[in-house]
């Protein structure tokens, strides 16, 4: 399907210049109909003695595409290896004398691109985007062989190595083609970014000062060229214009200033502006690139935590991870926004993208949405101390930054996730390309263990399960306290916290084990424990503002070979909704109703433990009303006060024998269940 972008609005671009609808660039989705095979294949030969499943037979497939969607939930048949895609690709005689790319948004973890047998190139990382030019490889007026030679294989040289976290194989997101009118662009190049890179070198409610650095490309020269930038608002006004004539080492700087800008607020005034950067030769123009940015100025506290725009903000945070039940990680937008309705529903205000870049449509909605967002590299779980290795951090880092430089929403760039080999060097060499790439945003890091390398970054976080891993739910509140005392300096965040649950499995009253126990190993992963796990954290919280945010492990269920526990293997089951999207746990709707004020809630806990052993049971309700009433089988048990986290609990009643229909009634709603004593 042809899509051309940038061609939306047919109007005057800039002052005292006439109305140019020629747009020169095309880009087109190149999603369908590609023939996927298992194994190494390239178009008139295959090889397979490098696959470790051999080659088997080719078949049709739209991207995204994951060979692990058939046996990700199948123990033991989680496939790393090799998978082939070949496409055949019409190029119109047209575009001969244009400039072709092509573009892919994420392969799973290494990606070899020929094109007519002519071997293009390599990528080597799974998350980011990444561009090649193929103008001289293509038969003009006729069809041309792509071919694309993917690999989840473990690789010493390419992060990350494992994970508790799947490692999907595949071209998992989209592809397309890109055609520029003339040898001078706009440069698809660039890291595999747009080419156009808008700092915000100062921004307040009076004004707001950018820089547009541009990235060029040509095959010849940029003679009689020049670079228009332009800012325009939401009612598609010119608010600032700026040219410049002066293309040095491939790339073009543009200034602009905006007086009294309307400042993007996150959820609240998510309002962005629009940029337009055209490149004219001799007048005409030959490239035009369109992105949304938003206005915006932010810091963190030690003692009073995040701040947005002058105004303190408290970061009511989930972590996300890219995959779905029965679809493993080809998502489609459709996919996206169903995860967005829930960070919605429930009213979080900051995502943790973990642990890895995720789809460009993610940082696009949350710009939309206002959402602020922590992004970081796959450098999770261990470190290969080897220049090799440390340079696919590099690329990938700088891939990331680059990629997403523009977007309001990203605050955050995240060095590394509990890395317990030693890694100091490393961590530096990192963290001072993060900030001479992007020297307006804070770098971050996610450790499990106290580490010189915790404290090189701008701001830290804890990864801290008390209550299910270790300890008891008690000392998180003490944890933090203790570490900001010892780092008065550092600034605290929680990057993981949580707990797993099944909807299947149910205890009628949860005690806390006096021992604690280990639940990765455990199969019995009863919902009321996940339960009263963040009733707990999320009073301990509340109660201190120098963490700066805090980051729910997990919003959803997530795929994880290395699973076995709860109801269900090879899930980590620690989401607050299940990996299929249908079910919200009881835990959701604690955070919704004490963060979602815009919404009534009332939710009776437990009610699909119908079929119960125990008679004696505690009845724990979440609500946005002032008081709930209690009652069973028609006859009122009592009316209980919320308390300041939208929690009511009734302890230890007593149950009948048979059918025992539970009620809540409140002024913002009511909510029931039936269940069975035996």
């Amino acid at each position: 399907m042809k899509k051309k972008l940038f061609n939306l609005l047919g109007f005057c671009l800039f002052i005292g210049l006439s109305i140019n609808n020629s747009f020169a660039r095309e880009v087109i989705s190149i999603n369908n109909n590609w023939q996927y095979s298992e194994g190494i294949k390239v178009t008139g030969s295959f090889i397979s003695n490098f696959s470790t499943s051999g080659y088997k037979g080719a078949k049709v497939v739209n991207l995204p595409h994951t060979w692990n969607k058939e046996d990700f939930l199948k123990r033991g048949e989680f496939r790393r290896g090799y998978g082939s895609y070949q496409k055949k690709l019409d190029i119109p005689k047209e575009y001969k004398g244009k400039r072709l790319f092509l573009k892919f948004e994420g392969a799973g973890t290494i990606a070899n691109l020929l094109v007519n047998s002519h071997y293009i190139g390599e990528h080597k990382g799974a998350y980011n985007a990444f561009t090649f030019e193929i103008t001289d490889y293509v038969n003009y007026g006729a069809e041309n062989d792509i071919d694309v030679i993917c690999n989840n294989l473990p690789q010493f040289d390419v992060a990350p190595l494992f994970g508790d976290f799947n490692l999907y194989g595949g071209l998992y997101r989209d592809a397309w083609l890109i055609v520029t009118d003339e040898n001078a662009c706009v440069s698809p190049l660039y890291f595999g970014s747009t080419g156009v890179l808008v700092s915000q070198l100062n921004v307040s409610e009076k004004r707001a000062e950018l820089r547009a650095e541009v990235h060029l490309s040509t095959k010849t020269d940029y003679k009689d060229c020049i670079v228009e930038f332009s800012v325009l608002d939401a009612n598609n006004k010119i608010v600032s214009f700026s040219t410049d004539s002066i293309i040095y080492n491939n790339s073009s700087l543009c200034n602009v200033t905006i007086k009294n800008p309307h400042l993007w607020n996150g959820i609240d005034d998510p309002y962005l502006y629009k940029t337009v950067t055209v490149l004219k030769r001799n007048g005409k123009e030959i490239d035009r690139v369109e992105e949304k940015i938003g206005l915006r100025y932010y810091y963190i506290d030690t003692n009073k935590g995040f701040f947005l725009n002058g105004k303190h903000l408290k970061l009511r945070g989930v972590s996300r991870h890219q995959d779905w039940d029965s679809i493993a990680s080809a998502l489609t937008v459709k996919n996206h926004l169903v995860d967005y309705d829930f960070f919605q529903e429930m009213g979080a205000n900051a995502l943790r993208l973990a642990h890895y870049p995720q789809a460009k449509f993610m940082f696009q909605e949350a710009d939309r949405r206002g959402y602020i967002v922590w992004e970081e590299i796959p450098f999770v779980g261990t470190y290969v101390n080897s220049k090799s290795f440390d340079d696919n951090l590099k690329q990938q880092l700088t891939e990331m930054i680059v990629q997403n430089y523009n977007h309001p929403s990203i605050c955050f760039w995240g060095l590394f996730n509990e890395i317990h080999e030693e890694h100091v060097q490393i961590t530096n060499e990192l963290n001072n390309l993060a900030h001479q790439l992007d020297p307006f945003r804070l770098t971050v890091c996610a450790t499990d263990m106290d580490a010189g390398s915790n404290y090189i970054s701008d701001a830290m976080a804890w990864n801290k399960y008390f209550g299910w891993y270790y300890d008891h739910f008690k000392d998180f509140g003490p944890f933090y306290d203790e570490m900001h005392v010892k780092y008065p300096n550092a600034k605290l965040a929680v990057s993981e916290y949580g707990a797993g649950a099944s909807i299947n499995q149910h205890v009628g009253q949860y005690v806390e084990s006096v021992k604690g126990e280990r639940p990765m190993k455990a199969t019995f992963h009863p919902e009321e424990k996940q339960t009263f796990f963040h009733i707990s954290h999320i009073k301990m919280i509340a109660e201190r503002d120098f963490i700066w945010g805090t980051f729910i492990w997990n919003m959803f269920d997530f795929g994880s070979n290395l699973r076995n526990e709860g109801d269900r293997p090879l899930i980590n089951d620690k989401g607050l909704v299940t990996f299929d999207r249908k079910n919200r746990k009881d835990a959701f709707y604690l955070y919704k109703a004490n963060w979602n004020k815009k919404e009534k809630t009332t939710h009776l806990c437990s009610k699909n433990y119908m079929e119960r052993k125990e008679d004696v049971t505690d009845i724990v309700a979440f609500t946005t009303a002032p008081s709930a009433k209690l009652f069973i089988n028609g006859r009122l048990i009592g009316n209980v006060k919320t308390d300041n986290y939208a929690t009511v609990i009734w302890k230890s009643i007593k149950l009948t024998k048979g059918t025992n229909k539970i009620e809540i009634k409140t002024i913002d709603g009511n909510d029931s269940a039936e269940w069975s004593v035996k």
